[in-house]
């Protein structure tokens, strides 16, 4: 009875060993599968990781190409341009040439004969002996300020000469009834059928026209306190 109750014994407690055995065992090999699972999750999103950064980076190279061409080409769009203004101001007139052109260009779709016109123009540089000695006359510009008419000089019974100025000021500010010479003027031509020119500018200025067959050349500078000086001379035309 004794020993029947010792084998029980011990083969229960020989069970017992053998569960925790078994049960360590399972343990590992469970520890070790979701270990290697975890290692292959691991790698498996650390290769995925690498194949992410490795794509950023090209797609960054390839942006910086692209973007290094967009500068080259904006670069020589840029030259280019610059050449072409530089051609623009080489060879299209600006300023009192091209007013000129547009005065030839007019004449020659009004039917004025070509070489007739080329002679004219070739006699232009040419300083032919002018009528009489230059005539000077004062007047004075009007301004925002002035009150009376506005004052006016005639040469030869056929220009009338006006100007208009802007008024100076005094040492405080305030604004002077005449006219400031080191600001901007405009200086009206007219004749007798009512055809106007205006020359704008700071003084002196310089103009020539044409009426009746005559030119006449006119200059014009600041002349005593609110006064401008006006000095005509008729010339004939070659």
């Amino acid at each position: 009875m004794m020993g029947a109750h010792r084998r029980r014994g011990h083969r229960q407690r020989s069970w017992t060993v053998l569960r925790f055995l078994l049960g360590v065992v399972g343990v590992v090999l469970v520890g070790g599968y979701g270990y290697q699972v975890g290692v292959s999750a691991n790698q498996a999103w650390t290769e995925r990781l690498e194949g992410d950064v490795a794509r950023v980076q090209g797609d960054n190279l390839a942006l910086r190409d692209r973007l290094a061409e967009a500068s080259l080409r904006a670069s020589h769009a840029q030259s280019a341009l610059d050449r072409l203004h530089d051609r623009y101001r080489a060879e299209v007139p600006a300023g009192e040439l091209a007013a000129l052109l547009q005065q030839v260009e007019r004449q020659l779709r009004d039917g004025v004969d070509r070489d007739r016109l080329a002679f004219l123009i070739e006699a232009a540089g040419q300083q032919p002996a002018c009528d009489g000695a230059p005539v000077t006359k004062r007047f004075r510009p009007h301004t925002q300020l002035a009150d009376g008419p506005i004052g006016a000089v005639r040469f030869g019974d056929r220009i009338t000469v006006t100007a208009t100025g802007v008024s100076a000021s005094d040492a405080s500010g305030q604004l002077e009834a005449w006219f400031d010479p080191a600001k901007p003027v405009q200086l009206v031509f007219r004749t007798l059928d009512g055809r106007a020119l205006n020359v704008d500018g700071v003084l002196p200025l310089r103009h020539s026209m044409l009426v009746d067959g005559q030119e006449y050349r006119f200059s014009a500078l600041a002349g005593p306190t609110s006064f401008v000086e006006v000095t005509g001379q008729v010339c004939p035309v070659p």
